[in-house]
Order: C-alpha cells, then sequence, then structure tokens
C-alpha cells in the first residue's frame, strides 16, 4: 500500500509543478491551458491518456511529462472502455 500511496503522491507534485489542475469531480482528470488550448490528462494507476486540441499542444505536454518520468508513446487512442 505505501508504495502506491508514494506513486499517487509524486505523480500529484509532478503535475502541479508541470501547472495542472486537478479536477475537483473526478482527481484522475487533470487540466491545463497552454497558449489558450485546453490539454486534458486522465490517469489510472501509472497510464496517461491525453487530450490536447492541437498537435503542438501535445507535443509540449509530451515534452514536460518525459523531463520527469520515462514514458512510453503507445500511439492514438482509438477506444476507451468505461466511459
Amino acid at each position: 500500500m505505501q508504495k502506491a500511496y508514494n506513486w499517487a503522491e509524486n505523480l500529484d507534485k509532478t503535475f502541479k509543478e508541470h501547472e495542472y489542475y486537478k479536477s475537483y469531480a473526478d482527481p484522475q482528470i487533470c487540466s491545463k491551458v497552454i497558449d489558450k488550448e485546453l490539454t486534458l490528462t486522465s490517469i489510472w494507476i501509472d497510464n496517461i491518456l491525453g487530450v490536447s486540441l492541437t498537435t503542438a499542444d501535445e507535443e509540449t505536454a509530451k515534452a514536460q511529462l518525459s523531463s520527469s518520468y520515462k514514458i512510453k508513446n503507445l500511439g492514438e487512442t482509438t477506444l476507451i472502455l468505461g466511459m
């Protein structure tokens, strides 16, 4: 249990450092405005699904996260279960 708590705390700290805001309705949803464009992320354990309005914002978000973590881009999402 301690490792899960430490991971959640570390992830929360990282997103705050990158100026993301947590949703009050769902703490797994974080958002950020980059150049007047909205970027959303959904976090489930160690998977992050991101949505940006432009490709430039997507690349900016990926660069920020990759500066904090080793990331693997699995490509474009085609299906999300449970939504």
